[in-house]
């Protein structure tokens, strides 16, 4: 069984120096991989090249898309810190 344990991690009580990689590998690596490149094995969608606008991701994350989407959604985590995530992403190399 598979076993994701930063995916679905809702918890944000961080250090106030943590970087924007740190947050990224945080919440999003182990389902997106640290380069974020996914698992097409694992369902996992890259997500270093995704065509979505900020907002679009920011929402994906603080709200979710419904349907059949595995992600999980992140309530409590702050429009600053999904943005922090979002800067880093598009820091990653496109594959």
């Amino acid at each position: 069984m598979l076993h994701l344990t930063g995916c679905g991690r809702d918890s944000h009580d961080h250090p106030s120096d943590i970087t924007d990689k740190a947050l990224f590998e945080e919440h999003c690596a182990d389902c997106h991989a640290l380069g974020g490149t996914g698992s097409f094995m694992l369902g996992m969608p890259s997500n270093a090249d995704t065509k979505l606008l900020n907002v679009q991701i920011r929402n994906k994350i603080r709200e979710g898309t419904g349907g059949d989407s595995k992600m999980p959604v992140f309530h409590d985590m702050s429009v600053k810190e999904a943005s922090r995530i979002i800067a880093y992403l598009r820091s990653l190399p496109h594959h």
